[in-house]
Formats: C-alpha cells, structure tokens, sequence
C-alpha cells in the first residue's frame, strides 16, 4: 500500500531525520538545476526556517526576472501555479511566494518518501513493474 501523502503524514515524516536530510539533498539538487545554491548544516531541528528563507529569495528572484524559467521550474519540481493558490488559500494570509516555498518543501518531502516506499518493497516490486511497462 502507497504511503499517505497528507498533511498528517508530512507532520510525522518530519520526525524523520534520514527522511529531512534526503529532503534538503533534493531541494539542493533540484535547485542547483536553476543555478541556485541552496544549502543545509545538517541540523534537522532547523532544517525548515533554514531551507525555506534560502528557497524563497532564489523564488522571487526567478519569479521577478525570468517568468519563463519561473514556469519550467514549477514543472521540474511537479508543482502547478493552481496547487499554489490552493495552498494560498489554506495559508490565509501567506503571500504567493511563502506558500510556493512552502508547497515545495511538501513536494519534496512527498518524493522521498515515495522513493522510500518503493526502495522498501524489494526488488521483487521493481521486476514485477519493469514487466508491466515493457
């Protein structure tokens, strides 16, 4: 069974140390894509204020400067402009970019997870898929 992907379970894979720092190494990666350098001490209890101030400044740079990049870097990181807005709106009075920057954490959080699961199902999982697709 696939791993709930809702905000409960965000909360809780939070506590995961092994489950942030693969999160951070995602964000650094998939912004080093964009030619933004972010960076993560290691410390799991500071992980999200340190992250999401780094995240946010490259955000309004790219938003501000380059809309076209803007866009490919949304669909890099599987986030639709109408995911943002819904969290928005969840957010009550976050701004466009602190929900966007929030929205990503989430999102890449979700990816490790999912990578997580599937590494957890055993090769067996990965031959049976492999068939399915070819």
């Amino acid at each position: 069974m696939m791993p709930q992907l809702n905000s409960n379970a965000l909360r809780e894979a939070c506590g995961r140390d092994e489950l942030i720092r693969k999160a951070a190494a995602q964000i650094i990666k998939d912004f080093a894509e964009f030619g933004f350098e972010v960076s993560f001490s290691g410390n799991v209890e500071g992980f999200y204020d340190e992250v999401f101030k780094q995240m946010k400044v490259h955000i309004v740079q790219i938003m501000g400067e380059h809309y076209s990049q803007f866009l490919n870097f949304l669909y890099r990181i599987d986030v639709t402009e109408g995911q943002v807005s819904v969290y928005q709106s969840e957010m009550g009075d976050a701004s466009y970019e602190d929900a966007l920057t929030e929205l990503i954490i989430h999102r890449e959080m979700k990816k490790v997870m999912i990578r997580e699961y599937f590494k957890s199902q055993g090769p067996s999982q990965e031959n049976d898929w492999t068939e399915i697709s070819e």
